[in-house]
């Protein structure tokens, strides 16, 4: 074990590095790819703890890069908005507050080399005291103002019950492209005498934040049970089936690539040419729910034997967007819209090529109006309320006298069965 305890160093610099603006998942160092936060037992799963339970769970990422670099690890606790908490590390954290990745190796015979990083948390290092939101920030050894990336992650304490479903709207003007999530809340563990004041409600569909319902009142409250149907608040955009394709194999196109270019120094794909599916009927099938599995078929040790290749994504458009830019919205790029179509107004398409890990990919298209911040994605995939989405239901409870937020109440729900464990 290299633990790692700078206090002195930590105490210092937070402040600069995390300031009092919400956090985000960000990767600052374009050098780093395939950046996955899963729990131990499900590599497709919501990176959550749970305090009553000795879960945990994986970082993994690679660096493109041959050369190793000692990287160090470190938490920090938000409030439900993720905004930094004013608690020092050792009010949240047990044993040290930083310590080093050590488990890396490097990539075996691959056209792009790169090195593979791993760690496991909780560990003999770093425990976690209290529920709530957290931000895992890597950085490089003595760099700590310089992270690589920072992801977001939770840990629970349930202590709070929660009973739901996923109803079609009552409005009828919304039951054929709309979800309305009806909920339940026992609270008899809580103690809380303003439950209004006290308590912080969130959904989210699917792993996105932009989207994400926040403050979230009950419609009414009687025996400690906190009741949230038949809520007009509570309606997603219901979406359309992720797209899909699948490059864990190079040896030849399956379903949606349209090529492969092997060459010696790196290869290329090209995916079938995408359209729009706004006004047309639902197709029903399995989806990853815009999330990536890396694997290669060819070899048996997918982390380390997996190749890079650019991915090229294309959507055949008539003309351009006005006042709006095309972007790929998925999981791999952390929901960021990191990835921009530009337009080709020669052969009428939308396209841009990502550096991808092979394994299975998840996407949709979407559109964001310049100087805004909503993200629409039903105009070009369309939305149907048949459509298979997860939802994730999550309690807050701030304590009289505290400056913080528990994470309490953490339940998935979901209108399928099956459908990532059938796509790969």
């Amino acid at each position: 074990m290299k633990g790692l305890l700078l206090f002195i160093l930590f105490s210092t610099l937070a402040p600069s590095v995390f300031g009092q603006s919400a956090l985000e998942d960000r990767i600052f160092d374009e050098n780093i790819k395939s950046l996955e936060l899963f729990p131990q037992d499900n590599r497709l799963g919501y990176p959550v703890l749970f305090l009553d339970n000795p879960n945990a769970l994986v970082l993994a990422f690679d660096e493109l890069n041959r050369d190793f670099q000692q990287y160090v690890y470190t938490f920090q606790l938000c409030n439900a908005n993720w905004i930094p908490t004013d608690l020092s590390p050792n009010e949240y954290l047990d044993g040290f507050t930083e310590a080093y990745i050590e488990n890396y190796q490097f990539s075996k015979n691959t056209k792009v080399p790169y090195i593979h990083y791993s760690l496991t948390f909780p560990n003999r290092d770093i425990q976690f005291r209290i529920s709530g939101n957290y931000i895992l920030k890597v950085f490089p050894e003595n760099q700590a103002n310089k992270p690589i990336f920072m992801k977001r992650f939770y840990v629970t304490n349930p202590l709070c019950s929660i009973f739901g479903n996923i109803l079609a709207p009552s409005n009828p003007a919304l039951q054929k492209t709309s979800q309305e999530i009806s909920f339940k809340v026992d609270i008899s563990n809580l103690n809380s005498r303003f439950p209004s004041r006290e308590i912080t409600t969130q959904i989210q569909q699917n792993g996105r934040y932009d989207n994400q319902i926040n403050q979230l009142q009950a419609l009414s409250i009687s025996d400690n049970i906190l009741d949230f149907n038949l809520q007009k608040n509570n309606i997603f955009t219901a979406g359309n089936t992720f797209r899909f394709f699948d490059f864990s194999s190079l040896a030849y196109n399956s379903e949606y690539i349209y090529s492969i270019n092997r060459n010696e120094q790196i290869d290329k794909i090209e995916l079938l040419l995408a359209k729009e599916r706004a006004n047309k009927p639902y197709k029903n099938e399995v989806s990853l729910l815009g999330k990536f599995y890396i694997e290669s078929k060819t070899y048996d040790n997918s982390d380390l034997e997996a190749e890079y290749a650019y991915v090229r994504f294309l959507l055949a458009r008539a003309e351009p967007y006005l006042d709006a830019d095309l972007y790929l919205l998925g999981g791999f790029d952390l929901w960021g819209l990191k990835h921009k179509l530009e337009y080709d107004f020669t052969n009428k398409v939308y396209s841009t090529s990502i550096l991808l890990k092979q394994g299975f990919y998840s996407y949709q298209f979407a559109l964001k109006e310049k100087n805004q911040n909503f993200v629409d994605v039903a105009s070009i995939e369309g939305s149907h309320f048949q459509t298979p989405n997860s939802y994730v239901i999550r309690i807050y409870f701030r304590a009289p006298g505290t400056t913080y937020d528990q994470l309490v109440g953490w339940q998935e729900i979901v209108n399928y069965t099956n459908q990532v464990n059938e796509q790969i």
